[in-house]
């Protein structure tokens, strides 16, 4: 290659590298608009709610996101966890908090209509209702309104709180509660429950770009912002895998029928034992008690604690190996409810969660997968037919040199026997077994008289006959 085309080269080179960078920057560059990220809670209000929104603002917070848009199409949920929500909203300081009922045809009843007027700056999609916040009770008779005076007081106080601190007319509290007031959007703007009627979040985001919101009780400012979200990307929320897990477990549906299953499970392998259904129905009934509303972390710490004893038992005493996937299985479940990641001492994305937890339960998968393998040997060899009768008249080596009457040793098959003799014999030398006493070999210098070649068809014939009778 001359010197000029050399020179030519690296130019293309050079242009090609810079190329490959600018490229790659480009999303970069795309990227430093402002981005909104979207969270939805759908369906019930339960204890996954809670932890869903906890992650998500703990995503806006670290995700340098201009807000947090939270998307409700609920019926309503648990008082507890709706105020737990709502106090998280407000200690949300550095994170605006716009709320948006959407789309057509969705609703934020009861529950979902505190968590609506607890958020910085409210929207609600035409064709949205909210309202009807008196507390109900489920019980065998099915929903019953709650009249008790102390506990309505309890949430029209708690209301008129949340909406003082945004700003909005307190009198609504005792509307939505006491007479069940239903407003859909045109409504509720009119009367100040929301500020906006957007058709989607993109449109709310823009129609919310330089508001300013305000949070404060008695004088003292909690958040104050100018909103930046006029065009802004909406990025949509994914949760990490401990959340969906549990969002899940707390249907009541599912954890009714785990519990009935977990119960039945127990009996069962009570019962009847050595198939692993009570082990099994250990874990189910875990399961179940965190879809009931059980602290998760506690129950968690047990099922990490029953995988442990679970595979000490298997290696101790191994069996069929339901020991060791009934442990393997609990782990994997305990590390997914514990991955020590989640807010507030960890604010990292869902996707690097999925990534640690996937770092940590490969080394269980692994175990798991040898444990198995091992379990099937071992089940292979128990299996085996039987084939010591079948060693006579056959050959082995001696190893060391057989004294007669005096035992040592032999190798057959590439195995070391215990042997005895009745003759000497030198080491290396060719010895055939004449009888088996146990684990002990009685061999000779030449086969047994009434031993035949190995190939003749009467001795396969006998061969296939004492392992069909095995």
């Amino acid at each position: 290659m001359t010197f000029g085309a050399a020179r030519r080269a690296r130019v293309v080179l050079l242009i090609a590298l810079l190329t490959a960078v600018f490229v790659t920057m480009l999303p970069a560059v795309r990227g430093q608009g402002p981005r909104v990220l979207l969270a939805e809670v759908t369906g019930a209000i339960d204890r996954s709610t809670v932890d869903y929104l906890q992650e998500a603002i703990g995503e806006a917070r670290t995700g340098a996101y201009s807000a947090l848009i939270v998307r409700f199409d609920t019926p309503g949920g648990g008082l507890k966890e709706t105020t737990d929500i709502a106090g998280m909203f407000n200690n949300a300081r550095d994170v605006p908090i716009l709320g948006w009922v959407g789309p057509v045809g969705a609703h934020a009843w009861s529950a979902g209509t505190i968590l609506l007027v607890s958020t910085d700056l409210a929207a609600m999609a035409p064709g949205t209702t909210i309202g009807s916040v008196q507390p109900v009770e489920v019980g065998p008779g099915g929903v019953v309104p709650v009249t008790d005076p102390k506990i309505i007081n309890a949430v029209v106080t708690a209301l008129s709180e949340e909406l003082s601190l945004h700003n909005r007319p307190i009198d609504l509290a005792s509307a939505f509660v006491v007479d069940n007031l239903n407003l859909n959007a045109t409504q509720a703007q009119s009367r100040g429950a929301t500020e906006l009627v957007a058709p989607s979040p993109g449109e709310f985001a823009t129609s919310a770009s330089g508001r300013r919101v305000i949070v404060q009780s008695n004088g003292t400012v909690y958040k104050d912002f100018t909103l930046n979200t006029a065009g802004a990307e909406i990025v949509p929320f994914s949760s990490s895998s401990r959340v969906s897990l549990l969002r899940v477990l707390s249907d009541p549906l599912v954890s009714s029928l785990l519990l009935i299953l977990g119960i039945y499970l127990v009996i069962f392998g009570i019962s009847a034992p050595g198939h692993g259904a009570e082990i099994a129905g250990v874990i189910v009934l875990l399961l179940a008690l965190i879809g009931l509303g059980f602290s998760v972390d506690p129950i968690a710490l047990l099922l990490f604690i029953v995988g442990v004893v679970l595979i000490i038992v298997e290696v101790k005493t191994p069996g069929h190996g339901v020991f060791g996937i009934g442990g393997i299985i609990a782990i994997i479940l305990a590390a997914a409810f514990l991955a020590p990641l989640r807010p507030p001492r960890f604010v990292v994305s869902p996707d690097y969660q999925l990534y640690f937890l996937a770092a940590l339960l490969t080394p269980t998968g692994f175990f798991g997968g040898f444990l198995l393998f091992a379990m099937y040997k071992v089940q292979q060899v128990r299996h085996r037919t039987p084939i010591v009768g079948e060693m006579v008249g056959l050959p082995a080596i001696v190893k060391d040199g057989l004294r007669s009457g005096e035992k040592g040793y032999v190798t057959h098959r590439g195995e070391l026997w215990q042997a005895v003799s009745d003759e000497n014999l030198p080491a290396e030398s060719k010895a055939y077994i004449r009888a088996v006493d146990g684990i002990v070999l009685r061999v000779a210098s030449a086969p047994p008289a009434s031993a035949e070649p190995a190939h003749s068809a009467k001795n396969w014939l006998a061969s296939l006959l004492r392992r069909k009778a095995a």
